[in-house]
């Protein structure tokens, strides 16, 4: 009887009374599909978009996502240029590059070695060559040098020169023909000469080749002349002292070597004869010479 009053509650619409244990099932609920996140906008040149992240919807539109907007990193500033050293300071140099080089240099001049050698037979025939001392005709005394020529490159001079030293009397024959009257040399040269700084304070080196003539006189006109001294050169070593653009002060210490090919004595009235025989033959003779120089750079250019 309860059951056909179920039935019948059912029919007329009516819910079954409660504890009846039986109640009709309910419809099933249709449920939306999901909405898909929109894609996020392109983000302007230079700037990071994290993936991941949904962009946020356009102005007007609700947002149906719960995601977070996008993190947008902005590149950080730019920072200082690159340090750079100014460039290095031009060079201000005291003596000019070219210019017309003079100067003059005084010193004290020592000869030693052989005027010629003179030839002898020894105990079985054989020619033997003893020098005869350069000191027996002529002794030191003082020098004059005369410089002229070119500075180049700032550095380097080419130059000829002429150098005379007044000789004292020789050891041997000072008391001959009415006594000695001392001597001369003179030295005639192109050199070459080289500094290490032309501005300040430098090593000076010298190299010079040329032709070298000694003669000694005696009261009654009397004299030795050597000539033939070709090839005759000298070394020499100093400082370089500049003290204004255009003068500068150079202690030199030289040497050098030679030969003379000829001897000959001039006797009062103009006759010579020669002390070099067949059997004889020319010696080889140096000098030492300490001087000091001032030189002048006319019409410079730096």
């Amino acid at each position: 009887m309860l059951l056909g009053l179920s039935v019948a509650s059912v029919a007329l619409g009516q819910s079954p009374p409660p504890g009846s244990g039986n109640s009709p099932a309910a419809p099933p609920s249709a449920s939306a599909p999901p909405v898909a996140p929109a894609a996020a906008p392109d983000a302007p040149p230079g700037y990071y978009v994290e993936q991941g992240q949904a962009a946020p919807p356009p102005p007007g539109v609700p947002n149906r996502t719960s995601a977070p907007p996008p993190v947008i990193y902005e590149p950080p500033p730019p920072g200082p240029p690159p340090f750079e050293p100014p460039p290095p300071p031009i060079p201000r140099h005291v003596s000019p590059r070219t210019s017309l080089w003079l100067g003059a240099r005084l010193g004290w001049f020592i000869p030693f070695g052989s005027a010629y050698a003179r030839g002898g037979a020894d105990a079985y025939g054989n020619l033997i060559l003893s020098g005869v001392p350069l000191k027996d005709y002529v002794s030191s005394g003082p020098a004059l040098e005369l410089d002229a020529g070119m500075r180049l490159g700032r550095y380097y001079q080419v130059f000829g020169l002429w150098q005379r030293a007044q000789l004292s009397s020789g050891g041997t024959e000072k008391n001959l023909f009415g006594g000695q009257h001392g001597g001369d040399s003179d030295f005639f040269a192109l050199a070459l000469r080289a500094t290490s700084d032309a501005d300040r304070v430098g090593l000076v080196t010298e190299v010079a080749v040329g032709y070298r003539q000694a003669r000694a006189n005696w009261a009654d006109g009397s004299e030795l002349r050597m000539t033939g001294g070709v090839l005759e050169g000298r070394l020499g070593v100093g400082a370089d002292i500049r003290l204004s653009p255009t003068f500068s002060v150079s202690p030199l210490l030289e040497l050098g070597v030679g030969s003379f090919d000829r001897v000959r004595r001039v006797v009062p009235g103009g006759g010579s004869y020669d002390l070099i025989g067949p059997n004889d033959g020319a010696g080889s003779h140096g000098w030492f010479m300490f001087g000091v120089g001032g030189y002048a750079d006319l019409l410079g250019v730096r």
